[in-house]
C-alpha cells in the first residue's frame, strides 16, 4: 500500500510539476565573479510563503493553499583556471502547504559542476545526485542521477540586465517513470530602479520528453512568466514579492493544468 501511494505521488506531483524553484535556482541566472584561486565555502538560500490557485497541479480539481519552502545549499567554489571555475553543493529544499498536505514534496541534493567562460559565456557542466520525497522528507519516492549542459551570459543596457539561459537534462532514475530529457529556456529580467529598488520578471518554458514505464512517449510543455518587486536589504540579502502565471500541456491530457502564484521570496547569501 505505501509503495503504491509513493509511485502514485511521484508519478502525478514530484518530477511532473511545473515549480522552476525546484529544479533551477535562479541566482545561478546571473554572473558570479570568483577574485580567488582558493575555495570558498557559502551558505546561500531563500524561504518563500506562497499563496497558489492550484496546490495539486490538477486539471479539474483546483484547490487554492498556503505553502511555504524553505531552499538552503551549502556550496564549496574555487577556480582551477581563470577561466575555468567549479562548485560542490550540497541542496535542500521542501514544500509544506497549511491544508492541501499531499502536495507536501521535498528534495536533496549532491552535486558538482564545472563553468567555462568562453567569449562572455557561461557553458556549464552539472551532476546531481538527487531524492526525492513524498511529504517532508517522510518517505523516499525515488532517486536520480541528473547531468545538464547549460550555456547563459548577461547582457547589460544602461539600468537594465537580461540573462538567458539554455540548458538540456537527462535524468537516470530507479523508478521507471522519472526518467526523462528536460530542456528549459529562461530570460532573467532586473531593471534598476535605483541602488535599492529592482523591477524583475523571469519567464521560461520547459519541455519533458519522459523515455520510460507508464511515462513513455510522453510529451509536456510549460510555460510561465512572472513580475515581481525586488528590495536590497543589503548587499547579501534581498526581498522580492512576484505573480507567477505557469501552464502545463501534455499529449496525456490529464496532466493539462493553469495556476497562479503570489508571495514574497527572501534571499540571502553569506
Amino acid at each position: 500500500m505505501r509503495g503504491s501511494r509513493i509511485i502514485l505521488a511521484a508519478t502525478s506531483f514530484l518530477y511532473v510539476s511545473g515549480a522552476v524553484a525546484a529544479d533551477i535556482d535562479l541566482t545561478e541566472l546571473r554572473k558570479v565573479e570568483y577574485t580567488s584561486m582558493s575555495p570558498t565555502w557559502s551558505v546561500v538560500g531563500s524561504l518563500s510563503p506562497t499563496y497558489t490557485a492550484n496546490a495539486l497541479f490538477s486539471r479539474d480539481d483546483r484547490r487554492g493553499d498556503f505553502y511555504y519552502e524553505p531552499d538552503v545549499s551549502l556550496r564549496l567554489d574555487g577556480k582551477l583556471a581563470p577561466d575555468l571555475s567549479y562548485r560542490i553543493f550540497a541542496r535542500a529544499q521542501f514544500e509544506a502547504f497549511s491544508r492541501e498536505h499531499d502536495g507536501n514534496a521535498a528534495i536533496a541534493r549532491l552535486g558538482a559542476r564545472l563553468t567555462k567562460n568562453l567569449y562572455g559565456w557561461r557553458i556549464s557542466a552539472t551532476y546531481e545526485n538527487r531524492y526525492d520525497y513524498d511529504g517532508v522528507f517522510r518517505d523516499l519516492a525515488f532517486t536520480s542521477h541528473d547531468v545538464t549542459g547549460a550555456i547563459a551570459r548577461d547582457f547589460s543596457f544602461d539600468n537594465v540586465t537580461l540573462s538567458p539561459l539554455l540548458q538540456l537534462t537527462y535524468r537516470f532514475s530507479d523508478l521507471a517513470e522519472a526518467r526523462r530529457w528536460r530542456a528549459d529556456a529562461l530570460l532573467g529580467i532586473e531593471v534598476e530602479l535605483n541602488s535599492k529598488w529592482s523591477i524583475v520578471s523571469t519567464p521560461f518554458i520547459e519541455a519533458f520528453w519522459f523515455t520510460d514505464g507508464l511515462n513513455r512517449d510522453r510529451q509536456d510543455q510549460i510555460y510561465s512568466a512572472s513580475l515581481g518587486l525586488k528590495y536590497n536589504i543589503a548587499s547579501n540579502v534581498s526581498l522580492t514579492t512576484n505573480v507567477i502565471y505557469e501552464a502545463r500541456n501534455s499529449n496525456v491530457a490529464l496532466r493539462h493544468y493553469r495556476d497562479w502564484m503570489i508571495g514574497p521570496r527572501l534571499d540571502f547569501a553569506f
